[in-house]
C-alpha cells in the first residue's frame, strides 16, 4: 500500500522546536507503516500544489496537515482538495475542520442542538454590562490554544476591555466567553469508539494562576503551565458520571459531523453541570498526546491507534474488505528453489 503522510513544514518564524514537534508524529506514523512493508512518503504541503501529485497516487493519505505555512485556515482547503479528488484520507472533513475552528459558529450550532455552551459573544464594539465575569478572551478562529496565555482570563470590566484591545491587534476576530470554574475533562473519539476519559489536574498550578490549558501548557514542555496541568487518565470518576460526559461529547461530535478521530473538551461546574468548551477534530497524534494516552487506557498501543484510524479512512472510502486487504502487510516473494 502507498501511504502519504501529509504535514505543514512551517513558516519562517517557526523555531526548530516547532518543526521538531510536527515531525515527531510524521516520523512515528511513517515508521509504523514502513515497518510492516508499506511504501511511505512524507510530503510537506506548500502553496505550489506539488504535494497533491503524490496524494493522487496514494492508497491512503494520513493527514497531519494543520495549516499551510502555519496559517490554520488553509487546512480546510487541503482537506477539501483531497475530498474533491476522492483520495482516502484520515481525519475530519473540510466542513468540520472549518466550522470547529470558527468558535462562534461552532458554539451557535451546539446551542441550536440543545447542548450546554458557556455564554459567549464576539468582541465587536461594547460588551454587554451583564456579561458574566470572569471571562476568557481568545482568538475566534484559531486552534491548538493559539493566543491563550495566563492573561486570557479576566475578572473585571477594565481588564476585559484591555485584553480585548490587545487581542484585536493580533487577531481578526476575538471571542469572549464565560469562564467556568470547576473540573476539566477530555473525551477522545476514534471511529465509533469513545475512549476512557481524561481529567486535567491543575492542583500544581502556581498560586493566583487561572487553571486553564494555555498554549504553553500544551506546547512548551517544562513550562510552569505544562508542569502545573497534569492529565489523569482514566479520570477518577464514577462510571455513571463518565457515561454522562461521554454521551454529551458524542452528541457534540455528531452535531459537528465529526468522523475519524477527535476530542471534546468539557468543564464541569461546582454544581455538577457539564459545559462544552470545544470540539477538536484531528487533535495532536504524537504518542505522548492526550488521544494516545486515552487509547492506551482502552488497551491500544500507539501502533493500534494509528492502524484503527487508517482502517476507518480506508473502510469509508473502499469498504471493510478492501481496507483490511490494503492494511495487511505485503506478502514477501518466495525465494526461488535451488536444485
Amino acid at each position: 500500500m502507498r501511504v502519504v503522510v501529509l504535514y505543514d513544514p512551517g513558516a519562517e518564524d517557526w523555531t526548530a522546536e516547532d518543526v521538531a514537534g510536527v515531525m515527531e508524529a510524521v516520523n512515528d506514523i511513517a515508521a509504523i507503516f514502513g515497518t510492516v512493508g508499506h511504501q511511505v512518503q512524507r510530503v510537506p504541503v506548500r502553496h505550489d500544489m506539488r504535494w497533491f501529485r503524490s496524494c493522487r497516487r496514494a492508497d491512503l493519505v494520513f493527514n497531519l496537515c494543520e495549516g499551510v505555512r502555519g496559517v490554520a485556515q488553509w487546512e480546510d482547503h487541503v482537506v477539501g482538495t483531497l475530498e474533491l479528488a476522492g483520495v482516502p484520507y484520515t481525519g475530519a472533513g473540510p466542513w468540520t475542520t472549518a466550522t470547529c475552528r470558527r468558535k462562534a459558529v461552532a458554539n451557535m450550532l451546539l446551542e441550536r442542538a440543545g447542548l450546554p455552551v458557556p455564554r459567549w459573544t464576539l468582541a465587536q464594539g461594547k460588551i454587554d454590562e451583564d456579561f458574566p465575569l470572569p471571562a476568557i478572551v481568545k482568538p475566534a478562529a484559531e486552534d491548538a490554544s493559539a493566543g491563550v496565555d495566563r492573561q486570557s482570563v479576566v475578572a473585571d470590566r477594565k481588564s476585559l476591555k484591555a485584553r480585548i484591545a490587545a487581542m484585536t491587534e493580533q487577531f481578526d476576530e476575538v471571542l469572549v466567553q464565560q469562564y467556568i470554574a470547576g473540573r476539566e475533562f477530555n473525551v477522545g473519539i476514534v471511529g465509533d469508539r469513545t475512549l476512557p476519559l481524561a481529567e486535567i489536574d491543575f492542583s500544581d498550578m502556581p498560586a493566583g494562576t487561572w487553571p486553564i490549558l494555555t498554549y504553553a501548557a500544551k506546547w512548551q514542555a517544562g513550562s510552569v503551565e505544562d508542569l502545573g496541568s497534569r492529565p489523569v487518565c482514566p479520570a477518577q470518576i464514577s462510571q455513571r458520571f463518565a457515561d454522562r460526559l461521554s454521551r454529551l461529547a458524542e452528541a457534540a461530535w455528531r452535531t459537528m459531523q465529526g468522523k475519524s478521530y477527535g476530542r471534546v473538551d468539557i468543564r464541569v461546574d461546582d454544581a455538577g453541570k457539564p459545559w462544552i468548551l470545544e470540539v477538536n477534530p484531528n487533535p495532536d497524534l504524537t504518542d505522548e498526546a492526550g488521544l494516545s494516552r486515552m487509547a492506551k487506557a482502552a488497551g491500544w498501543d500507539y501502533s493500534e491507534l494509528i492502524r484503527r484510524i487508517a482502517e476507518g479512512a480506508l473502510r469509508e472510502a473502499q469498504g471493510t474488505k478492501a481496507a483490511r486487504e490494503l492494511l495487511a502487510a505485503p506478502r514477501r516473494a518466495r525465494a526461488p528453489r535451488t536444485a
